[in-house]
């Protein structure tokens, strides 16, 4: 079959979409598991039959898609994103992706032979080089790339939807476990992508405070981008310390290859290492909460001296008043708003919920070729404890379960301790892909998918059999013209921001208060069976203006300064609207009902956008008051200059929910 020119057509067009996948199927030269039977008098009635067993894919080709087809359709035609598993003889997925609703089918299919011969069969070009019809090998897709996926702007909105749809009885009879697998990891990179967006605005607003709190020491401090390139690639293996119950057992031995490795402590080890004499290279911390400052109260300037403070910007400003004045290196995370200030100098740090994740990310830039886990158990220990001895904290009973270390049975964890699970597997598959070799040595707690599971001293012995002593360079802060040119940055894009979140509000404001009365009028109506068919076009007038705000904020320039805003407090509704838009529309009064319900999550979704925005506003004029100063001290700008007025109240002038 590999002769086809069709062949060599959808193969290019899956290049690129999938370029490993591709070339695995471009080495293929003959199907020798199936047989393929084509019709001669229909040539999309074509079945595939197992060598084997002799069962076939389907039992009348034609007329068995056919009725997927109209069934589909039936419930789902109006559907953005569908998830199937099986790829068949990829006939429905041709005629599905007709309708143009569709924006994208998602397959996962669990035999390379099965897409060679529906890639020799049928014309998917289109549809494989537009993505609509976005193929995966089941062998090959991970649950990393399942976050990828869903993570997409254009497929996360309609999250709430998913469902994976069996091609045939056929996938089912012989893929039974792989389909499980792959359900778990989809809604698992699902439940992750909700997680990452967090639940509460309060959460949001408070990470950009303390960020804008902490940006002028940050600017003023030493910077992450010139630690990684003074470090990258001298060491080869990293040991990053986590405070799991079965850490204790393994001091010993870390205190006596601390000379020769990259000792990353995430900074509830730090007092532990401190208190046994272990002197990390790194120290990680993420939270914004103030209680993780307390595990920086002692000082041992000795100690501390070659050390460096690797620090979330939205950490809690007293965790950076207790660190300080030892080496600390304020990063930011890789959220939009801070991509977009342009001081990319001081690096980008931290994906996910845990220092634990922090911490591995550091070692995975800094190159090193050996990650190895101490300490990272992600579980109750068999005598309930939570943490090392010597932790200051002790984590709340939970009752969830995962698999145990080592395959065998499961071990008690929490929902956090999950999502911190999650993440590390998502990083671990792709070092993995760049040839890093991840150990888990913890010994006990929770399987990380990916890690190769190995006591720590076999580890050791392996891994550090010619010890060579790490020789790591220091770096020095920033200079004074380099500090000016960022604090001058900084400001620029805060009054950027400040300006268009200003328009955006007065904007949404404008809107609410001219829809508001109309909508209520017309859920009265509702309430009181008035409403009929003469309301239709004042249903789709709303509407219109809705999406004419929808436009004015998806514009580049209004998103990239509302985006922050737009992603925690109206995402939820997002995924609500999703189900509505989907909802079957058939009957005028079926119209009427929806585009009610449509408008009505709409005067909260405006609400919403418009507190959210002001929020936003107030917390980053009040935070960035330190900056103002010192901008002023330096004389880069008027002394009468400001961000504008603090005011933390928000009232739309008339109307309220």
């Amino acid at each position: 079959m590999q002769g086809n020119d069709l062949f060599k057509r959808n193969l290019q067009a899956l290049f690129q979409q999938d370029e490993i996948l591709a070339a695995r199927l471009f080495n293929i030269n003959e199907n020798s598991k199936y047989d393929v039977f084509v019709n001669q008098n229909d040539p999309i009635d074509i079945n595939i039959i197992n060598k084997e067993t002799l069962q076939y894919m389907y039992e009348n080709p034609a007329k068995d898609i056919q009725n997927m087809l109209e069934n589909t359709e039936r419930e789902y035609k109006r559907y953005p994103i569908m998830y199937f598993y099986g790829l068949g003889n990829g006939v429905f997925y041709k005629a599905l992706l007709a309708n143009k609703t569709h924006q994208r089918i998602v397959v996962i299919e669990p035999d390379l032979e099965i897409i060679y011969i529906a890639l020799n069969m049928i014309d998917l070009t289109q549809e494989l080089a537009s993505e609509r019809l976005t193929l995966f090998y089941s062998d090959f897709a991970k649950y990393a790339h399942f976050v990828m996926l869903v993570t997409k702007k254009e497929i996360k909105s309609y999250s709430k939807l998913y469902e994976l749809h069996i091609h045939t009885p056929f996938y089912e009879e012989n893929f039974a476990d792989d389909i499980i697998e792959v359900n778990q990891n989809i809604a698992r990179a699902i439940a992750h992508m909700f997680a990452s967006h967090g639940n509460s605005i309060d959460d949001n607003l408070q990470g950009v405070d303390q960020h804008f709190r902490n940006l002028t020491k940050m600017i003023k401090g030493y910077a992450y981008k010139d630690l990684i390139r003074a470090r990258h690639k001298k060491v080869k293996t990293a040991v990053i310390v986590a405070t799991g119950p079965s850490l204790t057992k393994q001091l010993p031995l870390l205190k006596k290859i601390a000379p020769y490795v990259s000792v990353i402590s995430v900074d509830a080890s730090y007092p532990i290492l401190l208190k046994h004499g272990i002197k990390p290279d790194y120290v990680t911390s993420i939270e914004r909460v103030e209680l993780t400052s307390t595990f920086f109260d002692h000082k041992d300037e000795k100690f501390d001296k070659d050390i460096y403070f690797i620090v979330a910007s939205l950490t809690h400003p007293k965790t950076v008043e207790k660190i300080l004045p030892r080496r600390l290196v304020l990063t930011m995370r890789p959220s939009q708003e801070e991509l977009r200030m342009k001081i990319d100098k001081y690096g980008f740090l931290g994906i996910g919920h845990s220092t634990a994740n922090q911490a591995y990310q550091l070692a995975y830039v800094l190159e090193h070729e050996n990650i190895v886990l101490i300490g990272q158990d992600l579980a109750f220990g068999k005598d309930g404890a939570s943490h090392a001895e010597g932790h200051a904290f002790i984590q709340q009973d939970e009752f969830l379960y995962v698999t145990a270390y080592g395959g065998e049975g499961e071990v008690r964890t929490t929902y956090a301790w999950k999502l911190f699970k999650n993440q590390y597997e998502k990083d671990v598959e792709e070092a993995n892909t760049n040839d890093v070799k991840t150990y888990n040595c913890t010994e006990g707690g929770a399987r990380i998918n990916g890690c190769i599971e190995k006591p720590f001293n076999e580890i050791v012995d392996e891994i550090l059999s010619s010890k060579k002593p790490k020789k790591l360079k220091h770096i020095k802060k920033a200079n004074q013209k380099e500090i000016d040119k960022n604090l001058l940055t900084s400001y620029k894009y805060i009054k950027t921001k400040l300006s268009v979140q200003n328009k955006c509000k007065a904007k949404c404001e404008k809107v609410f208060l001219k829809l508001t009365p109309k909508i209520d009028r017309l859920l009265e109506l509702k309430k009181e069976s008035k409403i009929n068919e003469t309301h239709f076009d004042e249903l789709v007038s709303i509407s219109e203006e809705i999406d004419r705000l929808k436009d004015f904020f998806s514009t580049k320039k209004n998103m990239r300064y509302a985006e922050n805003i737009l992603s925690i407090s109206v995402f939820f509704q997002e995924l609500e609207l999703a189900k509505i838009a989907v909802a079957p529309s058939e009957t005028v009064e079926q119209k009427i009902n929806k585009l009610l319900e449509w408008v009505e999550i709409h005067k909260y979704w405006i609400f919403s956008v418009a507190g959210g925005l002001n929020a936003d506003i107030q917390t980053t004029i009040n935070a960035s008051q330190d900056l103002l100063a010192e901008l002023k001290k330096r004389n880069l700008i008027k002394q009468d200059d400001s961000f504008g007025d603090i005011n933390e109240t928000f009232v739309f002038r008339r109307g309220a929910i």
